[in-house]
């Protein structure tokens, strides 16, 4: 198949949204499938259009001209203009389906104008919600005010497709007016990652970080910005109390100063590790060490990061918002906290440090849920299976 992926969230930002789409290019080119994407390059407003192969994922990349988003300045763009580029490209290529991630913006609209001219099926996948742009930005009620109307742009844009997925039911629910069919189809991960590195690997990692590996670990992977609510992590940490516990913090982004700032304020200088950005390797060794992984988001539709750390058999403290609860499994794979509680937190965290037993039950629970439900294998074929069906229909329409 010709698969056509349109997103405005590319390389080089990093977070759960590029590692999906990585996970899925890859899934689809090991099919063999052929996958192209359009997306805007950040190298700016005034630079030309050009393509490259993304040698990270092997996809072929048009980078169009765009600029910094409001929203995220370190990850996402926005193309302007893009409607004679999209135009051109339709007219010289005619991919089997289109895949649309997070259809909110001009160069999707332009995507789904060319789309329905020359009767190619679409398919969308939402990555995320209003609250996420509102935590993202300095005035909160301009930011609603705009996350509202994007919300319902989005939903228009979303019924001009033939099908919506999003990682979990919640974040399909959370979306109201939505009346083309819809699906739940988790990002997927790769189960591969809870194969344990080779020991003098392991060793010099724990090194390079300078872990303790006396002292039980909390981890958060993921980026450093506002809506990840990592201070309440590091809140926690300060409520815990505890000499026998480190608190990894694996990752970059906006709030790394202000996070830096008060680990000092509160004296947690040698009980919280901030690692910057981690490598597919060191992101292995460091959920693997740990024994509790944990994430404060108010805001998330599904969290990767925290299905790899269960496939590494590391249990999950997740705040009791949006689709987090999702990943407990009834209980069976750690607990929530109600947020925005850091006490709560603390006492959550503290059950499964001082009950071995339950935490070791937990892991093994997580990681067979994981391998069962979230494998990329499963996600990749979810998704072929729909696109076929959704050619099949288009080709079953035409006289």
């Amino acid at each position: 198949m010709k698969i056509l992926i349109v997103t405005e969230v590319y390389r080089p930002g990093v977070g759960g949204i590029q590692t999906a789409v990585d996970t899925l290019i890859e899934g689809l080119i090991a099919q063999g499938d052929e996958v192209t994407v359009i997306t805007g390059s950040p190298k700016g407003l005034f630079c030309r259009t050009y393509q490259e192969i993304d040698t990270t994922n092997g996809a072929t990349v048009i980078r169009l001209p765009a600029v910094r988003s409001f929203v995220n300045k370190e990850n996402n763009r926005l193309t302007l203009f893009p409607n004679y580029i999209v135009r051109n490209y339709f007219y010289q290529h005619h991919p089997d389906i289109i895949h649309l991630l997070i259809p909110s913006t001009w160069l999707h609209a332009s995507v789904l104008r060319q789309a329905k001219r020359y009767h190619i099926p679409i398919i969308a996948t939402g990555h995320a919600i209003a609250l996420n742009f509102e935590m993202n930005m300095k005035y909160k009620r301009l930011a609603r005010w705009i996350g509202q109307r994007a919300e319902k742009y989005t939903v228009r844009q979303l019924n001009r497709t033939n099908f919506v997925t999003a990682p979990t039911q919640t974040a399909l629910d959370y979306v109201s007016g939505i009346t083309v069919p819809t699906l739940p189809i988790s990002n997927g991960v790769d189960i591969s990652i809870g194969k344990p590195e080779g020991e003098n690997i392991r060793l010099k990692i724990i090194e390079q970080f300078g872990l303790d590996s006396k002292k039980k670990t909390i981890i958060y992977v993921g980026r450093l910005d506002g809506e990840k609510r990592v201070d309440l992590l590091i809140n926690a940490m300060y409520a815990l109390d505890r000499r026998d516990t480190q608190l990894v913090i694996a990752g970059k982004g906006l709030e790394m100063e202000s996070l830096k700032l008060q680990v000092v304020q509160l004296g947690l200088d040698d009980s919280c590790i901030f690692t910057g950005y981690v490598t597919d390797s060191e992101k292995r060794v460091l959920l693997q060490q740990a024994d509790i992984f944990a994430i404060a988001s108010p805001a998330e539709l599904q969290c990767i990061a925290a299905l790899e750390a269960m496939s590494c058999k590391t249990p999950v403290v997740v705040a009791d918002q949006v689709a987090l609860p999702e990943l407990l499994n009834g209980g069976r794979n750690g607990f929530s906290f109600c947020y925005p509680s850091s006490q709560d937190l603390a006492a959550k965290i503290n059950i499964l440090l001082d009950d071995d037993k339950l935490r070791q039950k937990m892991s093994r629970n997580a990681q067979q849920w994981v391998v069962h439900y979230h494998s990329k294998e499963r996600t990749i074929n979810q998704y072929r299976t729909i696109y076929r069906r959704l050619i099949n229909d288009v080709v079953n329409q035409k006289p």
